[in-house]
């Protein structure tokens, strides 16, 4: 029997070091879509996060501050750490590898050529940037009971995050909050009449509710390992 190794798609690996209480500037990243388009970060919610493992466990540790820059329709945001975060970094990379008696080394203007790798290969600190996107799946035809019924296959699953937009019921319309994304579908048909339910919804009909229906679809921009080193003075509070 021959085995395949199927990748969802390519990831880059970003790896940072970070010093313990300095204001860490971060980075600029620009967010595109399958097309090479970049992101309108209006339509876009972006995640940047550190996580701590532990004993073959992985824990949020800190979220990186994340500015959309603008014009946002240019799909750039900015990440960083405030001084009080890489401190917490530091404690945390500290630690990690107090049994390994390992301590972070940064190349100076004497040594730039020191290998680090087995650092990052060895920290129990990691990060990632995500996002999370709407993904257009179908125009919708009618709702009743909370069953929805869609012009052409929606391709949903049951536990898509799922959202409407343009309806003419405009409580279930999508509004950039939480309290209009809707999961745990049921009596999902992939053959005509293409439809699911949601049964939160069940007071909704509409025989000409008009709209479309999407899918929030999360993906992985980049990841990477964290190493943190002590600076020598604390001057400042």
């Amino acid at each position: 029997m021959t085995s395949y190794v199927v990748s969802s798609k390519y990831i880059p690996e970003i790896n940072l070091a970070l010093f313990r209480r300095d204001f860490f500037d971060g980075a600029q990243f620009l967010l595109q879509d399958s097309d090479g388009l970049p992101w309108n970060l209006n339509d876009v919610v972006v995640c940047a996060s550190i996580y701590q493992d532990v004993s073959g466990t992985s824990s949020l540790l800190t979220n990186f501050n994340v500015e959309p820059l603008e014009p946002l329709n240019t799909g750039r945001v900015r990440i960083w750490l405030t001084s009080a975060q890489t401190a917490q970094v530091y404690s945390a990379y500290n630690g990690g590898q107090q049994n390994t008696g390992t301590a972070a080394f940064f190349p100076t203007a004497y040594a730039s050529q020191v290998d680090s790798s087995s650092l990052y290969e060895n920290s129990n600190l990691r990060w990632d940037l995500r996002i999370e996107t709407p993904e257009e799946l179908a125009d919708l035809v009618s709702a009743s009971g909370g069953t929805f019924i869609t012009q052409t296959a929606h391709g949903l699953g049951a536990t898509d995050r799922t959202i409407f937009k343009s309806t003419a019921q405009s409580s279930i319309n999508y509004n950039n909050t939480s309290a209009r994304i809707y999961t745990n579908l049921t009596n999902i048909s992939y053959q005509p009449p293409y439809l699911f339910t949601i049964p939160s919804l069940s007071g909704i009909t509409d025989p000409a509710l008009g709209g479309s229906v999407y899918r929030l679809k999360q993906d992985t921009v980049v990841v990477g390992k964290v190493i943190a080193n002590s600076t020598v003075s604390n001057c400042f509070p």
